[in-house]
């Protein structure tokens, strides 16, 4: 099963894969529907590093419980398209019923701004879980869609974290 976006951001590519590595941008872009909080004591980092996951909890509208996982990052090209890609596998829960796999690829388009193709591709144990979760998922991906585009506008330039 999979869901996924093919959508046109108001902001650089730089800007746009900069934003992508922000935990609080993953917040944003699925809360009321899918509210994330981090396992680790100290919180989320600022920036998602590639190579080192990070564990996290999920809640469907910050009540109901849908498991642990964790993200996991790596970041490549693909005939010069840079993507980012979620590694990252369900540990308990609804989530550990699931196996998932994130990415996200930009491009420039030809006025400056950013097209997003963001995909995710998942398997569920039984199979039926996944048909079932399949509408569900579709919400959340629009709502993806629309936090996306409003928050793009304020994705102008790479944001750097503080020293």
């Amino acid at each position: 099963m999979h869901v996924g976006l093919r959508i046109t951001l108001d902001a650089p590519v730089e800007a746009v894969r900069d934003a992508l590595l922000s935990p609080a941008v993953m917040v944003a872009v699925t809360k009321p529907f899918l509210v994330y909080r981090s396992r680790d004591p100290r919180g989320f980092p600022v920036r998602w590093v590639p190579g080192e996951p990070h564990p996290i909890a999920a809640s469907a509208f910050g009540v109901l419980p849908a498991g642990d996982t964790h993200v996991d990052l790596s970041r490549y090209e693909v005939d010069g398209v840079p993507v980012q890609r979620d590694d990252g596998g369900g540990t308990s829960g609804l989530f550990g019923r699931m196996s998932m796999r994130h990415r996200m690829a930009v491009r420039p388009t030809a006025d400056g701004r950013t097209l997003l193709l963001d995909q995710l591709s998942y398997r569920t144990r039984p199979a039926v879980l996944g048909v079932l979760l399949w509408p569900g998922m579709w919400v959340v991906w629009q709502w993806r869609s629309i936090r996306m585009r409003a928050l793009a506008s304020g994705w102008r330039r790479p944001r750097r974290a503080a020293a």
